[in-house]
């Protein structure tokens, strides 16, 4: 998916609406971002089809996931789908996806991270490496759950959770394939300037990832 050494994804928050996350997706640099997430837990398969329309065609240099739903991104179109613990399976998903559809996994384990890479996903997505909101109450899992996570997984290993960039060639230095954020780039003042500020910190880092995304 990614055209770079360390990729950038950007996950919607559940907290905005369509056309407010359009107006930041028209006006930033997001063809410095490699994927957009649609997470949008609360809305249903009919909604997501919509936001996959309405924000695609402005993302014609980004792929554009759909969280946890494979029904939506089907039938949606959709670049890939990111499958989660209450998903399919990436076996029984890639069983039922087309040729060519990017399937991300969510993993909270290294041992969670061995096995999605068995069972045929993409890549996996790590969290939560620092405290964050999102998560508030449960103990981040740290760059050594992190690091952990990278070396059991025969995928690359993308991390979530907290990070800023400042923090960015720390969390690289564990071998991870790239980052992923969530509201430090939707909910920012400055979204654009913290797009820039994040593939700043990935292209300058001297880490190479364990496994890079293709």
């Amino acid at each position: 998916m990614s055209r770079r050494t360390h990729a950038l994804h950007v996950i919607t928050t559940g907290r905005q609406e369509l056309e407010e996350v359009a107006a930041i997706v028209s006006r930033c640099p997001f063809e410095l971002v490699d994927a957009l997430h649609i997470r949008e837990k609360h809305r249903s398969a009919s909604e997501l089809v919509r936001w996959y329309a309405r924000l695609k065609p402005l993302l014609p240099h980004t792929a554009v996931l759909l969280n946890d739903r494979l029904d939506a991104a089907l039938s949606a179109g959709a670049d890939g789908v990111q499958l989660t613990g209450g998903s399919l399976s990436p076996t029984e998903a890639r069983a039922i996806a087309p040729r060519g559809m990017t399937l991300g996994c969510s993993v909270h384990s290294a041992a969670e991270a061995a096995e999605a890479g068995r069972q045929g996903a993409d890549f996996a997505l790590f969290g939560h490496v620092y405290a964050t909101g999102s998560k508030p109450g449960l103990k981040p899992r740290g760059l050594a759950g992190l690091k952990e996570a990278v070396e059991a997984a025969d995928v690359p290993v993308l991390a979530i959770g907290g990070i800023e960039p400042q923090l960015v060639d720390d969390v690289l230095s564990t071998g991870a394939a790239g980052i992923a954020v969530l509201s430090s780039v939707l909910l920012h003042a400055d979204p654009a300037g913290q797009i820039a500020a994040f593939r700043e910190a990935l292209d300058r880092t001297k880490h190479t990832p364990r496994r890079g995304l293709s």
